[in-house]
């Protein structure tokens, strides 16, 4: 059995790898360790877990990360608390998702496409975020300007991978592209404009969107033949959902996103067999 002191190094690592952006240090006295970020200091203490451990030690791995993930509880931000705009985000939902939020009315909105808008939002430990309410930034001396800008930079570097993903492609995919990597902030690449002037420019053209879960964006250059049963794809997404978020199709051409009209979709799909519209 490691001795005290290898151990807390074990979680302190564990802790520091899950909750990046974290001080993480040991409390060699209190045998603990402490966790510091913006508006969080929490102290964990180690002992029961050790012995825990010395009880069943065939399973270490499992008890340490159970202890792991169950600090995600003591690692929430009182709010309000020591507010930062290195953790804010847009964060895309449909409209309906706003106005189920008691809250809503406070959050810093912008319109997206179709039923879609983007509002700021606070990305914490784990698979949690929460909308932040304007009073939080606005008593700490921050405008609205201030804190959209630093949503822009944060949301284009979390996504500032996929461009060069979808460039670097040797062909273009018969079934267009699908972004599975953010379980919280998918749907936000459609507010990055470097993604969509990299599928844009991939396509050739316009490309179709849609972001049928919040954890799911799907894409297809418009000029392609499975473009005509995207909207029927985007829509069996959405009722299969764990998290449905939009069953609307967008459209870009890599500067502007909007909602692509029945008709227009209609215009632009492939004619298979055009006796059948005479």
């Amino acid at each position: 059995m490691e001795d005290r002191t290898a151990f807390a190094e074990r979680i302190r690592l564990q802790l520091a790898s899950r909750y990046r952006g974290h001080t993480v240090s040991i409390d060699a006295p209190r045998f603990a360790v402490r966790v510091v970020a913006p508006g969080v200091d929490a102290t964990l203490p180690l002992a029961p877990l050790h012995d825990a451990v010395q009880r069943e030690p065939q399973r270490t791995s499992a008890l340490i990360a159970d202890f792991v993930r169950a600090a995600e509880t003591h690692l929430q931000p009182r709010p309000g608390a020591g507010f930062s705009t290195a953790r804010v985000l847009w964060c895309v939902r449909s409209r309906a998702y706003l106005d189920e939020l008691t809250r809503s009315g406070e959050l810093l909105t912008r319109d997206v496409a179709g039923d879609l808008v983007g509002f700021v939002a606070e990305s914490l430990p784990g698979s949690i975020m929460r909308g932040i309410p304007r009073g939080e930034w606005a008593e700490r001396g921050y405008e609205d300007a201030a804190v959209a800008a630093a949503a822009d930079r944060n949301t284009a570097q979390r996504f500032a991978a996929v461009p060069e993903r979808i460039l670097g492609g040797e062909r273009l995919p018969r079934d267009g592209w699908q972004y599975a990597g953010d379980q919280l902030f998918a749907s936000s690449l459609l507010l990055v404009p470097a993604v969509l002037r990299a599928f844009a420019d991939r396509a050739g053209g316009d490309v179709y969107l849609g972001v049928p879960d919040r954890a799911l964006v799907l894409a297809i250059p418009a000029s392609t033949q499975g473009a005509e049963q995207f909207g029927r794809r985007v829509l069996q997404a959405f009722r299969d959902a764990m998290t449905p978020c939009s069953r609307d199709v967008l459209v870009t051409d890599g500067s502007n996103l909007r909602l692509l009209s029945r008709g227009e979709r209609r215009r632009r799909a492939p004619s298979l067999m055009p006796w059948l519209q005479d």
